[in-house]
């Protein structure tokens, strides 16, 4: 029986608590050790993502209020919910908005990489394919470095529906980030932007080479043939 109402959200928690075990919590207290404000019930990541794919029809409000919960698991919950309905639903589903919409509002319960890319391809990606990029730009305008990810992983989708040079923008834009996580996901992006448009990856690096991070130039180089690779992460160097 699906939970429902303002005692859904407790109601999944119990669910959360009720897989949870001692040597799970302290495995991901040990993963999750500069997270101190985070609460770790000690769950499995399969058994949460099981149960997300048992709620995809939960209502975005018990979605938020996972969001906003302490417990680690409860956040991937509720992320893993919008990102995995985001991949079934229907193009033109107005649910794909609010999802997206809310993402956004609660980006700062969003404290990590790995809950970034639970659902940012996803949601951002499908309401971008549909609206165009206005909510990366937004995004991607932001110092905060794991908005700046949102963005980048929000591109990706983009890149594989044949549109790279707009993934390509928003990476090179981020250039300048201090964050050596940042500059291994504007790597990322552009190695695949590569598997789509070689041509368009080797100019690029061909250009912004000299002003990219040794990071960034090694993820984006690492897909290339060995010589064109060591020429384009040469040009770093002059």
């Amino acid at each position: 029986m699906q939970p429902e109402g303002a005692d859904a959200p407790i109601a999944l928690v119990e669910r959360l608590r009720a897989l949870a075990s001692p040597e799970q919590r302290a495995a991901l207290e040990r993963a999750l050790a500069d997270r101190a404000e985070t609460a770790i019930l000690g769950v499995r990541m399969g058994a949460v993502f099981a149960l997300a794919r048992e709620h995809l029809d939960a209502p975005l409000d018990v979605v938020r209020a996972l969001l906003q919960r302490a417990e680690h698991e409860a956040r991937v919950l509720g992320l893993s919910i919008l990102g995995q309905r985001a991949k079934r639903a229907r193009r033109g589903d107005p649910w794909l908005d609010e999802a997206a919409a809310l993402y956004v509002a609660e980006h700062d319960r969003i404290v990590s990489w790995d809950l970034v890319d639970l659902a940012a391809p996803s949601v951002l990606g499908r309401a971008t394919i549909e609206h165009g990029t206005a909510v990366l730009d937004d995004l991607a305008a932001s110092a905060d470095p794991l908005r700046q990810r949102s963005a980048l992983m929000g591109s990706l989708p983009l890149v594989r529906r044949g549109r790279p040079a707009e993934a390509v923008r928003l990476a090179l834009g981020m250039l300048g980030s201090p964050a050596a996580q940042l500059q291994r996901t504007i790597g990322a992006v552009l190695r695949e932007v590569g598997k789509v448009d070689r041509e368009l990856l080797i100019g690029v690096l061909e250009r912004e080479a000299p002003r990219m991070t040794a990071i960034a130039l090694r993820f984006a180089t690492e897909r290339l043939e060995p010589a064109e690779r060591e020429r384009l992460r040469a040009l770093r160097a002059r």
